[in-house]
């Protein structure tokens, strides 16, 4: 199935979709913590949109889904991109990747989500971030495969993404 295909699918309600490599695939929500999830999401909205506000040429969102060639269509939990990638019509995804993409793992395989980071990664992302609410931990990946990892006694910075951000890594957990 391509992503014109996906998009002509009727919605299930609160069933959770996204396209990988040409199949239709449901976003299992059977063993995630919802709450640790949406209170880490939460507070990484809270604490990037103070950075955004002072950088206007960039717009921060929440489950925004990209598409990537024809046969991937995959939704992030927060993604930072340029305001001037804004796409043309309605049923139509933002392609490639942001500029920052972050997930919360919740109940993904690792074989999954390393495909995911490469995805976004081989389609223009700069940085992605995966962070990890049991270990109260982020992991930042670039372009070049390395990864850098932040605990919660360290700062969490990412300046070839986000210049002049930075925050404790407890911020983000903080109340879970």
């Amino acid at each position: 199935m391509n992503v014109k295909e996906f998009l002509a699918l009727p919605e299930v309600a609160g069933q959770p979709f996204e396209l990988i490599n040409g199949r239709v695939v449901r976003m299992d929500e059977v063993d995630r913590d919802e709450v640790a999830h949406e209170w880490v999401k939460s507070n990484l909205i809270e604490i990037l949109v103070d950075w955004a506000r002072q950088n206007p040429s960039m717009k921060l969102f929440s489950g925004a889904t990209f598409q990537h060639e024809e046969k991937n269509a995959r939704p992030l939990d927060i993604a930072l991109m340029s305001r001037n990638r804004k796409p043309v019509g309605t049923n139509t995804l933002f392609q490639g990747g942001p500029q920052l993409a972050i997930e919360v793992v919740s109940s993904e395989k690792a074989a999954d989500l390393c495909a995911k980071i490469d995805l976004f990664i081989a389609h223009g992302c700069k940085s992605v971030w995966v962070a990890h609410p049991e270990q109260r931990r982020i992991w930042i990946f670039d372009p070049s495969g390395q990864g850098r990892l932040f605990e919660k006694n360290q700062i969490l910075e990412d300046p070839a993404v986000l210049p002049g951000f930075s925050a404790p890594v407890s911020a983000i957990f903080e109340g879970i």
